[in-house]
């Protein structure tokens, strides 16, 4: 019997909910996604979700999955997870912190990630999350930061502008 598509994105959606509801509040990159863990998981919803870019085959010797971070993204917003106020506010705590850093500057700044952890009041991972999905532009819709180096965030002097 074959699924209608509303039936194979409803699975796909609920499937990037339990992926970001396993994740919890830990960092996404280092994630890895076990199908055996997921059995309500369709097995044409996997190869569905790497040619979306959500997922990368991560096959070594078994059968895994690693979140992309647009798979992130969209998993967030699926999942309405993006639109809870701690989590907001967490993001907003970071943006403070980052525009802190530009203010009255007439070119970039770098901050140390763990000045930016520390001043935030964030948890690591979420300030890596954060940085490795650009929160600030695929959900706030704002010019975001980025890494320079391992330690380092580059902050543009547009920090936050609309995009």
């Amino acid at each position: 019997m074959t699924l209608s598509t509303d039936a194979r994105r409803r699975n796909l959606d609920e499937a990037l909910a339990s992926f970001v509801a396993a994740l919890g509040d830990g960092w996404f990159s280092p994630f890895y996604i076990n199908p055996s863990q997921f059995p309500d998981v369709l097995d044409t919803t996997w190869p569905e979700l790497v040619r979306r870019g959500l997922l990368k085959d991560a096959n070594i010797n078994e059968e895994r999955y690693k979140v992309t971070p647009f798979g992130y993204v969209t998993a967030l917003k699926v999942s309405r997870r993006s639109d809870d106020p701690e989590f907001r506010r967490k993001l907003g705590n970071i943006c403070k912190v980052l525009k802190d850093s530009v203010k009255g500057r007439s070119d970039f700044a770098l901050v140390p990630f763990d000045t930016l952890v520390a001043d935030s009041g964030v948890s690591t991972e979420f300030a890596y999350n954060a940085l490795d999905a650009d929160l600030m532009r695929h959900v706030l819709g704002r010019i975001g930061a980025e890494w320079d180096g391992e330690h380092l965030v580059k902050v543009p002097i547009d920090f936050g502008f609309p995009i």
